[in-house]
């Protein structure tokens, strides 16, 4: 009896390096697929980063153009001829 487990123990201890390595294998495969995602959404957020500071920069710079028209506005309406009988007036 002891001999037949023996030999089944030593059955199995051939077998078992063959499922660790591809165990092994499977986990490097689960790893570089974890990682390639993981490069793929940061290289997405990098993207989308530099877009939204592009963006923000644009609206900044719009803004600062339409206060600065605002203001030449309302120069422009200051000196504008206030009275209905003037021929400047638009």
């Amino acid at each position: 009896m002891k001999t037949i487990i023996f030999k089944v123990l030593e059955c199995i201890k051939v077998i078992l390096p063959f499922f660790v390595k591809t165990n092994k294998k499977d986990s490097k495969e689960f790893s570089d697929l974890i990682k390639g995602q993981y490069e793929f959404l940061v290289a997405q957020l990098e993207k989308v980063l530099k877009d939204y500071f592009e963006t923000s920069e644009k609206v900044r710079e719009m803004h600062t153009e339409l206060f600065a028209l605002k203001t030449q506005l309302a120069a422009a309406l200051a000196q504008q001829c206030a009275a209905k009988e003037c021929s400047s007036r638009m």
